[in-house]
């Protein structure tokens, strides 16, 4: 055994030891009268109607405080879920990206508003990782899209519309395979 168990086995032994030598000096209480409650009276027929009306009192009071408490009202957002709203929701301000106010003359109809935010995905660049290689450094582009990640580097395709042409340290360079248009994409 080592020293610092031998040391622990001593400690509990005398622990042990002065409770047992307290517990014996103590006189057992009587077990003939039974303790009153705080709560009873000395006449417990007396004091019990009293104790029901306060407590009656008590509960109507908490239920009346109940029904005067605000009510929480029913979140515009769950955070605790990943579902978007349906494309025909969006409004003519989400669809131009801002958070402009518009009259009620300059605002387009829903179904034109869905289909054009259906047409184009929105897809922002959330970060860039490196990786060093024997051959330099290698970048992924962390892409984010329709409420989804892609970790994509040079050549990989995203959503089987978008193929990564170039990834720096701040931006990557994508190539739209149906409009073959380039998209630039940097950091916020």
């Amino acid at each position: 055994m080592t020293n610092s168990r031998v040391a622990l086995l001593a400690l509990g032994a005398a622990l042990m030891g002065a409770w047992l030598s307290s517990a014996a000096g103590t006189a057992p209480r009587a077990a003939a009268e039974p303790q009153a409650s705080p709560l009873s009276a000395a006449s417990p027929r007396v004091g019990e109607p009293q104790l029901r009306l306060d407590l009656e009192r008590e509960v109507a009071g908490l239920a009346a405080r109940l029904e005067a408490a605000p009510r929480p009202t029913s979140p515009v957002r769950n955070p605790f879920t990943l579902a978007r709203r349906s494309r025909t929701e969006v409004s003519p301000a989400e669809a131009s990206g801002g958070s402009v106010l518009q009259s009620d003359a300059d605002q387009v109809p829903s179904a034109v508003v869905g289909w054009a935010v259906a047409d184009t995905p929105s897809i922002t660049l959330a970060g860039v990782g490196a990786q060093r290689t024997p051959t330099g450094r290698v970048h992924t582009a962390i892409l984010s899209a329709d409420g989804r990640v892609f970790l994509s580097r040079v050549g990989d395709e995203v959503m089987g519309r978008y193929q990564v042409r170039e990834v720096t340290a701040a931006a990557a360079t994508l190539l739209d395979l149906e409009t073959r248009e380039t998209l630039h994409l940097t950091l916020p």
